[in-house]
């Protein structure tokens, strides 16, 4: 499923493209013709790297203990004119998280770790304050599936120019959580944590007495023969590594601190083996156990299938689970990664045994390294087993008869009010007998669906009607879900938590203290993925506090708001949904005769102007 579908991210950019090149369909592939899929791959890749002016890209196909294609596109170094191959080797981003957890699942095996118990013990250090004291410890279990509460980062020293300090690594940053709290209780609902993956990686240094990197080198990466392929912190320098672009063009790829959630480097050929793995129970080609099968099975367990808020969001042990991204091939398993200047893909059928790794060296490859996986996968399905799939099933279907008011009335009920959403603070209102919903300055209008959704439409200056892609499709319902007053977005057979009505504005005591424009600290070497001109501004609207802030363009470059939701006169909860009354914390620092401050991810941030 498109990251658009799962999180609602892209919605901004949806809104704003009216249109664009048509990439090439899929034809039908006759059983077993691999030869097939390769041209139709090839022709999918090239069209969609010029039309994104991306750097370079690599694939590779798996059929059981097989790489049946792999093959690279564009350059490894576009300034060098170095090509890409099935050798060369990217940042993979979060699917380092998949060796993070199997590193740590060979513990459990070994019963150096357990599932279910305290992180504490294993780390007697570790800490982290809750506004949830009684909800209960956090445990690996919940670390490995997003369910620990924990924040999703920590931006202070998440990226520097060169090297890491040593005083300011992943461990460090973990220590330091004692200083802050967590976003929300644990196994509330799923809840991406970058944080929660360098605890394992601290988990797996106390268990196996070795330091991280050294442990999943010997345990995970050289038994799978993955040549070459190592975690680090600063990007390596090799021959053999893609270097950095953005939309085509060479960019410096900072060092990352979160090694254990973002740090492996690695090639598609590579990853193949470690699927491989999955498709054998966990042996490796010779034969031996990497993971034990009891383990390797349990990765692809669906965990808390009886949470109501994660809605039809499905998550094993590292592994995010899909039934209805490719069907009639069983389950799908797949994870993503992306950092400034790479992004990645791996996904698989392990019923099947068949699996395909995208790999690119451009910043702006996160669509297409997802579209040409997931296309990959549904053509090797077909090769296969001869089943094609059929278009994404719609979650609105536009009503034939406009809707009574006996219709609309439990719907406006439900529905009217303020949520944040990812696109910031958006209001639901009455508009005649229906609703429309604003977004800063753009209105959408909303539409009669059948089975009682509904759906959203756009007109430019209120006027020309304007495609939204797959938004246009997507069906949305108003539900009360373990208490809480939910929007549900629905595409495909599927459900999700798109966000809580708020409750009534509230303010700090004294808001004024908090408006204002301020940026973050850095210390030497460190970078920000905010936009650092711009800096955060807080302000008031609506009778409420919010912050308005932009990432910098490699990350999107979008502008957020979040809302400023006082726990106290200088703690506040930075809300961005799709929760009400979870997010990470903000502490003022105003004390007489200084320059108002505030702390925010591990970041001092200074008043800069009123």
């Amino acid at each position: 499923m498109k990251r658009l579908i799962a999180t609602l991210s892209l919605w901004y950019a949806i809104l704003l493209t009216a249109c664009s090149s048509t990439p090439p369909s899929t034809l039908p592939v006759a059983r077993d013709d691999i030869e097939s899929v390769r041209k139709q791959l090839e022709g999918y890749i090239q069209h969609e790297m010029a039309r994104h002016k991306l750097a370079g890209l690599s694939i590779a196909l798996v059929d059981d203990q097989e790489i049946i294609w792999a093959r690279g596109f564009g350059w490894a170094d576009a300034a060098a004119k170095v090509p890409t191959g099935p050798d060369t080797r990217y940042r993979v981003a979060s699917i380092s998280k998949l060796f993070t957890v199997t590193a740590a699942m060979q513990l459990v095996a070994e019963g150096r770790l357990e599932l279910d118990a305290p992180v504490q013990n294993t780390l007697p250090w570790f800490t982290v304050g809750s506004e949830w004291p009684d909800a209960g410890p956090i445990t690996l279990r919940q670390l490995m599936t997003h369910h620990s509460g924990l924040p999703r980062d920590v931006a202070a020293g998440f990226e520097w120019l060169e090297e890491v300090p040593s005083m300011h690594d992943f461990r460090t940053m973990l220590r330091a959580l004692a200083e802050t709290q967590v976003d929300a209780p644990p196994e509330r609902m799923f809840s991406y944590s970058n944080v929660g993956l360098n605890v394992v990686g601290a988990m797996i240094e106390a268990a196996s007495g070795q330091p991280f990197e050294q442990c999943v080198q010997e345990s995970v990466l050289v038994p799978l023969e993955m040549q070459g392929a190592q975690f680090s912190a600063a990007v390596p320098t090799d021959a053999m590594m893609a270097r950095g672009h953005f939309k085509g063009e060479m960019r410096n790829e900072p060092a990352l601190r979160d090694v254990p959630a973002a740090g492996l480097n690695a090639s598609v050929t590579d990853l193949a083996r470690f699927l491989m793995m999955q498709f054998s129970g966990g042996h490796n080609r010779e034969g031996a156990v990497v993971l034990p099968a009891a383990q390797q099975t349990a990765m692809l367990q669906r965990q808390y299938p009886d949470l109501a808020l994660n809605g039809d969001i499905r998550i094993g042990l590292g592994w995010i689970l899909s039934d209805t991204m490719i069907r009639g091939g069983g389950s799908v398993a797949l994870h993503a990664g992306g950092i400034r200047h790479y992004r990645s893909q791996m996904m698989m059928l392990p019923e099947q045994k068949l699996g395909v790794v995208v790999l690119s060296n451009d910043g702006t490859a996160g669509e297409v390294v997802h579209e040409v996986a997931k296309r990959a996968l549904a053509l090797l399905l077909e090769a296969r087993s001869g089943i094609r799939q059929d278009p994404p099933e719609p979650g609105f279907i536009p009503s034939a008869q406009a809707w009574t008011d006996a219709q609309w009335e439990p719907v406006r009920t439900a529905c009217v009010g303020d949520y944040m959403t990812p696109l910031g603070p958006a209001s639901v209102k009455p508009k005649g007998r229906g609703l429309s919903v604003q977004f800063d300055d753009r209105k959408l209008e909303v539409r009669e669906g059948e089975a009682g959704r509904i759906g959203l439409r756009y007109r430019l200056a209120g006027l020309f009607p304007i495609k939204l892609g797959t938004l246009s499709e997507m069906g949305f319902e108003c539900a009360q879900i373990d208490g809480h007053h939910v929007l549900l977005g629905i595409w495909d057979g599927t459900r999700m938590l798109i966000s809580e009505k708020l409750p009534k504005p509230s303010l700090p005591a004294d808001a004024s203290r908090w408006i204002g424009r301020y940026k973050p600290r850095l210390l030497e070497g460190e970078i920000s993925m905010l936009d650092s001109d711009k800096g955060v501004r807080v302000f008031l609207a609506d009778g409420r506090l919010l912050a308005e802030y932009q990432f910098h363009s490699v990350f999107g470059g979008e502008k957020i708001r979040v809302l400023l939701h006082p726990i106290s006169e200088t703690v506040l909860r930075a809300i961005s949904g799709p929760l009400s009354d979870t997010g990470p914390v903000v502490q003022l620092i105003n004390e007489d005769g200084e320059v108002p401050r505030f702390r925010f991810s591990g970041w001092v941030f200074e008043r800069v102007s009123e």
